[in-house]
């Protein structure tokens, strides 16, 4: 009798230890990148496959897949579908867009998929999201906008040379530095110009500008680091190192910029904690554990020539 009830026990034992491996391996993630081809989301997305792939080994997740928005939301809106057709029951998910991206997180939500956004947001995400990691974009405005003051004390004029309009960082970076600067009566705007996230764009309008406003552009400043980086190289190549230029993210190349004294600043994003911060919710969600937090904040730094060594690997 009690060999047949140990028998019993070994057997539900053993039946337990398999439902468990079977319940973890059912976890299929779609990683759905806002991009694959600029230099910030690049590094998000290459801290993603470590921490992702870390999951599989450890068996948490059977797989994941990586989806290519395109910074398009109407892209990623498709992806989503295939991602589903596909077995995602989970996703990972980087906005291009908080308007045009928001049917993604309403999909999952519809389709009863988890879904943790990162970076930016979509105007659903504090809705039906289960959990968002990323930085304060009003704080990296903010952060800016002191800079600028700092350098300038005397005041001039300025250009923002913005993301893709309708992104929620273009949102909030521009809500910041109008938080210092509209409210500074020795500043005055230019104007705030569509640049897209793209260098080349920022380049453009900052070759108008200059055009238009000659001496009196004291600073530019950039939604991103692809186009500060671009901006400040270009002043430099006529004349007018005296501009100064700033942007947001911190990749390798406006930091080396800083350390060789060719960009004064950069305001440096941790993107690779913001996406890995992001995966590391997704056992407890798994698992139904309510989260400590359902908006994670990751601080941006001012980095300048100061601090850039403890940045620039």
């Amino acid at each position: 009798m009690k060999k047949a009830l140990l028998l019993v026990l070994l057997f539900a034992l053993l039946l337990g230890s398999v439902m468990t491996v079977s319940a973890e391996s059912d976890i299929v993630v779609a990683y759905l990148a806002k991009n694959t081809v600029d230099a910030f989301h690049a590094t998000l997305n290459g801290a993603a496959k470590e921490a992702l792939d870390a999951l599989v080994d450890e068996g948490a997740i059977k797989s994941w897949q990586l989806y290519d928005g395109l910074t398009d939301p109407i892209t990623q809106v498709n992806l989503i579908e295939d991602a589903i057709n596909n077995g995602a029951n989970f996703v990972v998910f980087l906005p291009a867009e908080a308007e045009g991206s928001a049917p993604v997180v309403a999909r999952c939500a519809d389709a009863g998929i988890p879904i943790v956004v990162v970076n930016s947001k979509t105007n659903n995400t504090d809705e039906l999201a289960q959990a968002y990691v990323g930085s304060d974009d009003v704080e990296a405005g903010e952060i800016m906008a002191n800079y600028v003051k700092e350098m300038v004390p005397e005041g001039g004029k300025y250009a923002h040379m913005m993301g893709i309009v309708g992104n929620s960082a273009q949102m909030q970076r521009g809500e910041g530095i109008l938080n210092i600067l509209a409210e500074d009566p020795t500043w005055e705007s230019v104007g705030d110009f569509a640049a897209d996230w793209s260098a080349d764009k920022a380049v453009q309008f900052a070759t108008d500008v200059l055009t238009q406003y000659g001496d009196d552009i004291k600073a530019i400043i950039c939604d991103n680091d692809d186009m500060s980086s671009a901006v400040q190289a270009y002043v430099n190549s006529v004349d007018r190192s005296d501009i100064v230029c700033i942007g947001v993210d911190g990749n390798t190349g406006p930091l080396t910029m800083v350390k060789q004294g060719a960009l004064g600043a950069t305001v440096l994003q941790d993107g690779a904690a913001q996406v890995k911060t992001a995966i590391a919710l997704i056992p407890d969600i798994i698992a139904g554990k309510e989260l400590e937090e359902k908006d994670v904040m990751v601080p941006f730094t001012l980095v300048t020539i100061d601090n850039v060594d403890e940045y620039l690997k």
